[in-house]
């Protein structure tokens, strides 16, 4: 189905931009306190302006970091995949389009862990009544990239389940 492999394009090339910024980005938690605001991401931590590097980050970011990499990885090979799919080519049962929903469950798979493990990790993290920590835009994107990449692989599967009816082009 022609249409199901041109949707998947697209909604796989949001998923990496969104999972590409919530990496790079570091409004994941936002600490709104007394003495003024913080935030945190993957990378690096802000306050008032001074961003710097934690010298040895958590167990549960460098897992987090992974995990989205794997994501980002996983869907970028989709769309190379789904591109692919639109060449002339006898792959048989492993065509493109099949490949391409097994690379994109994947990549939803591995993002959903990413954003999982930080959820639960950092949910009870603060203590201190006077500071309010919230997730923020970063944090979102992430969780955002998951039901796009499983609507990758949805409408890829599609495509590879019904297969196009023969019409002008065969003749």
């Amino acid at each position: 189905m022609l249409l199901c492999r041109i949707l998947s394009i697209p909604v796989a090339s949001i998923s990496i931009i969104a999972l590409f910024i919530a990496l790079t980005t570091d409004y994941w938690l936002v600490a709104y306190g007394p003495a003024g605001i913080a935030h945190s991401g993957l990378w690096q931590e802000c306050m008032d302006g001074n961003c710097w590097t934690p010298t040895k980050a958590n167990e549960y970011i460098l897992a987090t970091r992974a995990f989205l990499i794997l994501g980002s990885l996983a869907a970028l090979a989709s769309v190379i995949s789904l591109t692919a799919s639109f060449m002339p080519c006898d792959c048989g049962f492993l065509g493109g389009v099949f490949v391409t929903s097994i690379v994109a469950f994947t990549g939803a798979l591995f993002t959903l862990v990413g954003v999982v493990v930080f959820t639960t990790e950092s949910w009870g993290k603060n203590r201190d009544p006077q500071i309010q920590l919230t997730y923020e835009w970063s944090f979102y994107l992430a969780w955002v990239a998951f039901p796009m990449l499983f609507l990758t692989g949805i409408f890829s599967l599609v495509a590879h389940l019904c297969p196009s009816r023969p019409g002008y082009e065969n003749v």
